[in-house]
């Protein structure tokens, strides 16, 4: 009797030992803190996490916590009847996507601690609390943000290209063509912070030098003073 007495305890103890590491390796997993827009739609996530046995889970359900510590039970999910959403919540404000909670249109009055409880055959029950917080504006996203950034910056490029062309264009503008008439082929230089000025100089008490070959009396008939016009002489003067 003694032995089977002992084999008696060593089994239960075997089995306390089994089912307790099981039950400590499983746990429900949700997110301490959601974050909800007003008009948005948000999901409170609820993971069940198997231990070294598999356990089946036979349901799923989600409530809203009061200040009293009383249940306001949303929605209950049955692997075998299938959802059941609870008054005063309705299908077009409330949804169970695997084991989580979608609220959507998001209002003040959501937010809360609301608790997911998971039945797990054989393993029991788990369950696990988060909190909803709900705030009226959702920030920006890392990708609007990016795009806000490019079209500053192409903005940016965009003005440094047009003052550049403005630069360009007065720099064009400052340059000054240049004639000059010698009874030959026309020539023009374009040579910028040059001045075109085009008038008619009269120089006084020009002297011609005698070429080879004058005679005295040649050299004697323009031996006089006189008054020699030349027109058509340009002046370049260096801009300021």
């Amino acid at each position: 009797m003694e032995t089977g007495g002992t084999s008696t305890f060593i089994l239960l103890q075997w089995i306390y030992i089994t089912l307790l590491s099981v039950i400590k390796a499983q746990e429900v997993k949700v997110w301490p803190e959601v974050t909800g827009y007003l008009g948005h739609d948000v999901t409170l996530h609820c993971e069940f996490i198997q231990g070294p046995q598999v356990a089946n889970i036979t349901q799923v359900q989600w409530a809203l916590l009061q200040p009293n510590g009383k249940e306001n039970v949303i929605i209950v999910y049955n692997t075998i009847l299938g959802p059941s959403i609870h008054k005063p919540y309705v299908e077009e404000k409330v949804g169970i996507e695997g084991l989580s909670l979608i609220i959507k249109d998001v209002n003040m009055t959501d937010a809360g601690l609301y608790r997911c409880s998971i039945s797990a055959f054989p393993s029991g029950a788990f369950e696990g609390t988060t909190k909803l917080i709900v705030k009226e504006q959702m920030p920006l996203s890392v990708g609007v943000i990016a795009a806000v950034v490019i079209i500053v910056m192409l903005m940016l490029l965009i003005i440094a290209a047009t003052t550049y062309l403005i630069f360009i264009k007065r720099c064009d503008s400052s340059v000054n063509l240049i004639h000059t008439d010698t009874n030959g082929p026309v020539t023009d230089v374009a040579r910028p912070s040059v001045i075109k000025t085009e008038q008619d100089v009269v120089y006084s008490e020009v002297t011609t030098k005698p070429s080879r070959g004058e005679t005295a009396s040649s050299r004697y008939k323009h031996s006089k003073t006189e008054d020699i016009t030349y027109s058509e002489v340009i002046f370049l003067r260096q801009q300021q």
